[in-house]
């Protein structure tokens, strides 16, 4: 390997070290609340995926290279909750390189019907390595609803991914059964730059199929976004993919 290619990855190490320091207090206070939580009713899980290509809201985050992804989730009985999620990606000159580490903290109100309503806070932190968020990272506080086969969720950033943008967002997302252990999924969401920007609004799409295998799910899925000067990038890129992924849950 090449100190080209080490110093690149200490750089891309460092810089999400460094932006670990600025995760948001509610995220930090979140974190203790989970720990004072009792340890034995607590649901801990975990899963470990490749997917052919990370795509946020429509967009490629990995320049449509590989990621593989780690997630681990607490779920405490009083209603917290917590979630990590880290990633690295197959870069076309330097190897196996960190892309992204996602946060999140939450609480979920659980209803007698069956209808979850849950608030909490995500902060994203990317590296050099993204395609379109480089060395960025951004917060956002969101509140939700889960049904068994629907949910909804909207999100607002007072700093997105530009700086100085602030963003609303919303996305419903469901999944209907086909077959045993085959689903059909898909989710639609709409982004709305805030701010006196000349972003345009943009709408995403993705529809996609999941097969089981015990711990193991397969799924492929089609993915969209709307034409545009978009706060992705005003440059082109390709806004549809088809997009494949193993998941080993734990």
């Amino acid at each position: 390997m090449s100190v080209r290619a080490v110093n690149h990855g200490s750089q891309a190490y460092d810089r999400l070290r460094k932006a670990t320091d600025t995760v948001p207090l509610a995220l930090l206070l979140a974190s203790i609340a989970l720990q004072s939580s009792p340890a034995a009713a607590a649901q801990v899980s975990g899963a470990v995926s490749i997917f052919s290509d990370d795509r946020y809201r429509g967009a490629s985050l990995s320049d449509g290279r590989p990621v593989a992804i780690l997630d681990l989730d607490y779920d405490a009985p009083n209603g917290l909750y917590g979630a990590l999620s880290g990633k690295i990606v197959a870069t076309r000159h330097y190897g196996l390189r960190p892309l992204g580490l996602v946060l999140n903290a939450g609480y979920a109100w659980r209803q007698s019907s069956g209808i979850s309503i849950d608030a909490g806070v995500v902060h994203s932190i990317y590296s050099e390595y993204s395609s379109r968020i480089a060395s960025r990272s951004f917060t956002e506080a969101y509140v939700g609803a889960t049904g068994k086969f629907v949910s909804g969720r909207v999100y607002i950033s007072p700093d997105y991914i530009r700086r100085g943008v602030s963003s609303l967002s919303g996305e419903v997302e469901g999944h209907v059964p086909l077959a045993d252990k085959l689903r059909l999924t898909g989710d639609v969401g709409l982004l709305v730059p805030l701010g006196g920007q000349s972003y345009r609004s943009q709408f995403d799409v993705r529809l996609g199929v999941v097969r089981e295998f015990g711990p193991v799910s397969v799924q492929v899925a089609w993915t969209a976004v709307s034409p545009g000067n978009n706060i992705y990038s005003s440059a082109h890129y390709n806004r549809s993919a088809l997009i494949v992924g193993i998941t080993t849950a734990f």
